[in-house]
């Protein structure tokens, strides 16, 4: 073969390659679940996002399964507590976070709310690699305590993750020698206030969930990518076989 025909071959391997790659993208795209509802509120994630039939996407994550559990009745209901997607880079790193002005403690009147939802890769794949909690709040005077507690299920190391307020509004575990594909995400909003402190409060207004992925390629498009290059490269070397 010559020179410039074994180039041009490589140039339409190339693009073959990533037209294959793009259609993938929109393949993929084209299947996947309905994007969650940006600061729709919780109980409209409960009623329409209740099964994995019915879950929504959030990057390259699904989340269904959302529900609500009021101990004290002091919490807020799930109509007055709104829902945020955090796409971040769509990949390696998204989560969810949930806002709410109600999770007030006072003095004798303590919060004690169970917020809970299930999430997994689109791939199916065992990729997720690490969480973080964070949450967002403040205490007022002597007496007042702000836990959150998040515990995944199946269990891995660093979970149950804690924060309290004022000083660890973060806790970050990484589980990259046990990688899941899927999780049951409970957590544990816990205020309390002193009786004996009857001018103090606590409260808490955002807790977040986000989850991490070891990958740098969505496997979907890198198994088309390497499939359509094998088909490729078969093709051309047919073409050069047969002259």
């Amino acid at each position: 073969m010559k020179r410039h025909e074994m180039i041009g071959g490589l140039a339409v391997t190339r693009k073959i390659l990533l037209l294959s790659a793009i259609i993938s993208m929109f393949g993929t795209m084209a299947v996947a679940a309905p994007l969650c509802v940006p600061n729709a509120t919780l109980q409209s994630y409960i009623t329409g996002n209740d099964t994995f039939a019915n879950a929504c996407q959030i990057g390259d994550k699904l989340f269904w399964g959302f529900g609500l559990n009021n101990i004290t009745g002091n919490e807020p209901p799930a109509t007055q507590i709104q829902v945020l997607p955090l796409s971040f880079d769509g990949i390696t790193n998204v989560g969810i976070s949930f806002n709410s002005g109600g999770w007030i403690a006072d003095p004798g009147f303590p919060v004690d709310a169970f917020i809970s939802f299930n999430v997994a890769t689109i791939s199916g794949a065992a990729v997720i690699e690490d969480a973080t909690l964070s949450i967002t709040g403040t205490l007022s005077g002597a007496g007042a305590t702000a836990t959150i507690t998040e515990t995944l299920t199946p269990g891995v190391a660093g979970s149950p993750m804690v924060t309290t307020l004022p000083s660890a509004v973060s806790n970050h575990i990484v589980f990259a020698n046990n990688m899941q594909s899927a999780f049951q995400v409970v957590d544990e909003i816990n205020l309390f206030v002193d009786p004996r402190n009857p001018t103090s409060s606590s409260h808490v207004s955002v807790v977040e969930n986000d989850f991490s992925e070891n990958v740098s390629v969505p496997e979907p498009v890198l198994t088309s990518m390497v499939g359509s290059g094998l088909l490729v490269l078969g093709l051309l070397r047919r073409k050069r076989n047969s002259r």
